[in-house]
């Protein structure tokens, strides 16, 4: 299946130096400092690339599949209230999916670790794109 949006930064999935809590904060956060969390769009298309097996760090498990994608061209044609609307949407389903009392319970460290910081990018970035 092909995968729309930006990858996980290009250089952080190269070197191997990094941990998976950097990795994370380089797909989460905008360069060159990643202290700025990416816009809500960004971070709710690109998900899926940190999932396995683009995400090497983190082990494959069958939860991962029931991700919908979203589409980055579905947000670039709309504006404004509409825009809002979108994205409310978008971080409800994606909420629903990171939800705690949701996830599988054979999860791995590194596996709730990936959950757990998908989760805290998109409800920081909600409350500061959405109020």
């Amino acid at each position: 299946k092909e995968s729309h949006g930006a990858r996980v930064s290009p250089h952080a999935q190269r070197d191997s130096a990094l941990t998976l809590p950097e990795v994370l904060e380089r797909w989460s956060r905008q360069p060159p400092e990643f202290k700025t969390l990416h816009s809500l769009q960004h971070i709710l298309v690109t998900v899926p690339q940190t999932f396995p097996p683009t995400n090497t760090m983190v082990e494959p498990h069958e939860y991962f599949a029931k991700w919908k994608e979203f589409d980055k061209e579905a947000f670039s044609d709309e504006s404004g209230d509409e825009l809002k609307e979108l994205l409310k949407r978008a971080v409800r389903k994606a909420k629903f999916f990171l939800h705690p009392d949701k996830l599988p319970k054979d999860l791995t460290e590194n596996q709730t670790l990936l959950f757990k910081t998908i989760w805290n990018a998109i409800q920081d970035q909600e409350a500061a794109t959405l109020g």
